[in-house]
């Protein structure tokens, strides 16, 4: 696999925003053909983790794309994901929740029952992501390759990437400092947009790196990485939740 672009501050966004694009792509496509060839619990989170760095990308450079292109982008990725999101909850039902019940009562009948059961959604969840996703590649990955071919030969603007990407980590962190301020009711659901605003400013802080202040690579993304382990906790722990409840209603 290819090592990710190199960018400079003084380059245009636009032109940045097709080498990373390209790499994400190539990323994603390799993840989907690995799925069809074996069944890990690790090449699911590959996907999903490829695709959230993606995702990080589009928003940060969507003030310098078409409307209609930042809207296909961020709806074509946002199927992928929801595509493998089932299977990796009950990979983490399974691993995480189950597995270490069955360490400590490895003779329980009931639990026994229960790990047939979620194996056995987990099994359905696997087959109905397959079928998605092998619509993923004839269409609409190639409509993506299509445009980031026309934006790299359009004219680009959007000045210079240094400035640009030091705007748009600002935003993003303070767009993440007030999900935080409304997830101290303790509020899954709020807690839930937290960790989706984290994930994307430490991503986009992964992706934009070369070109960014060392506050922002070093401690602030050392931050984003604790909080969230500790976001995943919260968040995991209610997904499995419900998911005990459809094995118990099973």
């Amino acid at each position: 696999m290819n090592g990710p672009p190199a960018l400079h501050r003084k380059m245009r966004p636009s032109a940045a925003f097709v080498a990373l694009g390209e790499e994400g792509l190539r990323a994603i496509a390799e993840r989907i053909d690995t799925l069809f060839h074996r069944d890990d619990v690790e090449d699911v989170h590959a996907l999903r983790v490829a695709v959230r760095h993606l995702r990080a990308v589009t928003w940060a450079f969507g003030p310098v794309l078409p409307q209609r292109v930042e809207a296909r982008w961020k709806r074509a990725l946002r199927d992928v994901a929801d595509a493998a999101s089932e299977v990796r909850d009950w990979d983490v039902f399974l691993a995480e929740t189950l597995a270490p019940a069955l360490t400590m009562q490895p003779q329980d009948p009931v639990l026994a029952a229960l790990i047939d059961v979620a194996q056995a959604r987990r099994s359905q969840a696997h087959g109905a992501m397959t079928a998605r996703l092998s619509q993923y590649r004839p269409s609409p990955l190639p409509t993506l390759h299509r445009d980031l071919l026309h934006i790299a030969a359009a004219p680009s603007g959007g000045g210079r990437l240094g400035a640009f990407a030091t705007k748009r980590i600002r935003k993003a962190r303070n767009r993440t400092r007030e999900l935080a301020r409304v997830a101290r009711d303790g509020e899954t659901r709020h807690v839930h947009k937290l960790r989706i605003g984290n994930k994307r400013l430490r991503y986009s802080i992964e992706a934009l790196s070369d070109v960014l202040p060392g506050r922002y690579r070093k401690r602030l993304r050392k931050k984003l990485v604790a909080r969230q382990s500790e976001l995943g906790a919260i968040i995991d722990g209610a997904v499995a939740r419900r998911l005990m409840s459809e094995c118990l209603s099973a």
